[in-house]
C-alpha cells in the first residue's frame, strides 16, 4: 500500500525548541527528495521553514490529508481541535517530555516518514466528549474535548462542591479542589497525576477524578458515557471555570449546568508498526516490573 497522504500540515507551537527547529529541518530535507508529497506548517512557523514547506493560515490545514503534530501532548491536542469535523488523520512527533501521545521521536522521523510513504502504519481512533453548557433549557456552550474537561472554582480560594447525575439518578456530591472527567486519552494526562486510572484507549469510558476531595471515601469512578449522559451543577453559590481540554474555559454562573456525552466525533491518530499503548507505558512511566537481584 502506498501513503494515501499527498498533503501534509504542520502543527508546532514550541518555537524556541531546538529538537522543534531540527524536525523541521528533517522533514524540509526529507521533502526535497520526495516532491510528490506537499508540506504545509501552520504561518506560525514561519521562521523556522525553509522550501519546500510553505507557511499556511491555520484555516487551511482542514485540506490536508494528516497532520504533523511536533511537541508534547498539549502540541498533539491543539491538532486534535483543528482536525474537529475534518475526520484528519494526526502522527505526534515527540520533542516535549513523556508526550503519551506521540508516535515517533524527532531521532526517528526520517524512517517515520519513508514508513508512511510505504504505507507501513495503521489507524486508531479516539473517543472524545461532548460537552454543554445549559442556561435553563438554552444551550450557551458547546466543546468537544478529547483529555478532559476540568470543573475548578471561579475564586480560586473556594472549592467545588458539585452534583453529579447519572442518565438521570443522582449519583453522588463531590467537594473538592475541582474535578476532572476525562477520556481514556486523557487518563494519563492530569488524571494520572491526580492519581486517577489509566484507561486503555479502546475502553469507551470516562474517568471522574476529584482533586484533593475533602472526604477519604471519595475514589475516582469509571463510567460509561455510551448512550447515557452525565450532567453536573454547583450545589452552592458561586461560578464555576469549565476547562476544556487544558486549552480554553468558560465561566459557569449558579443556576447554570452542564451536560456530557460520549461525542460522534473522534480523533484518529496514526500508528506506526512498532509503537503500541502497552508498550508506551513501560517506556514512558519506566516500568520495569519487579526488582531484580545483581
Amino acid at each position: 500500500m502506498k501513503t494515501p497522504f499527498k498533503r501534509i500540515g504542520i502543527v508546532g507551537f514550541k518555537d524556541k525548541s531546538a529538537d522543534l527547529v531540527h524536525a523541521l529541518e528533517l522533514v524540509g530535507a526529507w521533502a526535497k527528495v520526495h516532491p510528490e508529497i506537499k508540506f504545509c506548517a501552520i504561518n506560525t512557523l514561519g521562521a523556522l521553514i525553509k522550501k519546500p514547506i510553505v507557511a499556511v493560515k491555520q484555516s487551511e490545514l482542514h485540506k490536508m490529508d494528516m497532520l504533523l503534530a511536533i511537541g508534547g501532548d498539549g502540541t498533539v491536542l491543539s491538532a486534535a481541535h483543528i482536525a474537529l469535523g475534518h475526520n484528519t488523520p494526526i502522527l505526534g512527533v515527540n520533542v516535549g517530555r513523556v508526550g503519551f501521545l506521540a508516535e515517533s521521536r524527532v531521532e526517528g522521523l526520517t524512517k517515520t516518514l519513508d514508513d508512511l510513504l510505504a504505507g507501513d502504519f495503521s489507524t486508531r481512533e479516539r473517543m472524545m466528549i461532548d460537552v454543554a453548557v445549559y442556561r435553563g433549557k438554552k444551550c450557551i456552550a458547546r466543546q468537544t474535548v478529547l483529555n478532559e474537561l476540568h470543573i475548578r472554582p471561579h475564586m480560586p480560594e473556594r472549592m467545588v462542591n458539585v452534583n453529579v447525575a447519572y442518565n438521570g439518578t443522582q449519583l453522588t456530591e463531590y467537594w473538592a479542589d475541582s474535578l476532572l472527567i476525562s477520556t481514556p486519552t486523557g487518563s494519563t494526562a492530569y488524571n494520572l497525576a491526580a492519581g486517577g486510572p489509566i484507561i486503555h484507549p479502546n475502553t469507551p469510558a470516562v474517568v471522574l477524578t476529584p482533586v484533593a476531595p475533602s472526604s477519604l471515601s471519595v475514589r475516582p469512578l469509571v463510567l460509561s458515557l455510551t448512550d447515557k449522559k452525565m450532567q453536573i451543577k454547583s450545589a452552592v453559590d458561586g461560578s464555576l471555570d469549565l476547562v476544556f481540554d487544558g486549552r480554553s474555559f468558560v465561566e459557569m454562573k449558579q443556576g447554570e449546568y452542564v451536560t456530557l456525552s460520549e461525542s460522534a466525533s473522534v480523533t484518529t491518530f496514526i500508528r506506526m508498526r512498532h509503537t503500541g499503548f502497552v508498550g508506551a507505558l513501560r517506556e514512558k512511566l519506566g516500568w520495569t516490573g519487579k526488582p531484580r537481584l545483581a
